[in-house]
């Protein structure tokens, strides 16, 4: 019997050394999951610094790109300068007879509707990067008399002039208005010798 107590006091201690063994052994390896983890979250952590570094780059590169665009947006309101004369590409016209406009924010300006026949006064008016123009009354160089002149609104825009680059811009004809509403059997003058592209002379 007592042989048989002593190998199970013999069991029973190396039972318990092989617990040991294994709590050690589990220790170990959860000591380098840990470690493991740590480093990962270090990674992640330094991944998610640079990715806040690269948005903020970004960032950088959006309020650049909104600089230059204002810059643009800047260069185009320059581009029609108030005191010049602009001609209309593709239109010879060396006396500046009919394809030209005088651009002069501080004074009125005649424009031509029809060479030879038909002249208004204009005046100019900006809005934002853009000019609008109205019609203010016929020139005295005018020979067309017979239509309703006194009838055309004088505070809606006939035609707007948009920037452009190289000194360039566009004209857009409207047209004229008649008690807000577009004056439909006057609307082709101004179209066709007007709207354009015009280059600063």
């Amino acid at each position: 019997m007592r042989f048989y107590a002593s190998l199970l006091c013999l069991l029973l201690v190396l039972a318990s050394c092989k617990d040991k063994d294994r709590s050690e052994e589990n220790e170990t390896s959860f000591e380098t999951e840990q470690s493991e983890n740590n480093r990962t979250s270090e990674s992640n952590s330094e991944k998610s610094d640079s990715d806040i570094t690269y948005s903020e780059n970004e960032e950088d590169e959006s309020v650049g790109s909104s600089d230059k665009d204002s810059n643009k947006k800047q260069e185009h309101s320059e581009a029609i300068t108030s005191g010049s004369i602009y001609v209309k590409m593709d239109e010879s016209d060396a006396n500046c007879s009919c394809y030209c406009i005088e651009f002069d924010m501080s004074n009125n300006t005649e424009l031509c509707l029809l060479e030879d026949k038909m002249y208004i006064n204009a005046r100019y008016s900006k809005s934002g990067n853009n000019v609008n123009i109205y019609y203010v009354s016929p020139s005295n160089k005018n020979t067309k008399k017979d239509l309703s002149w006194q009838d055309f609104d004088t505070n809606t825009p006939i035609a707007v002039l948009n920037p452009g680059e190289n000194d360039q811009m566009e004209l857009d004809w409207k047209g004229f208005y008649i008690d807000g509403e577009l004056a439909i059997d006057y609307a082709i003058y101004g179209k066709k010798t007007l709207e354009g592209t015009y280059k600063k002379q």
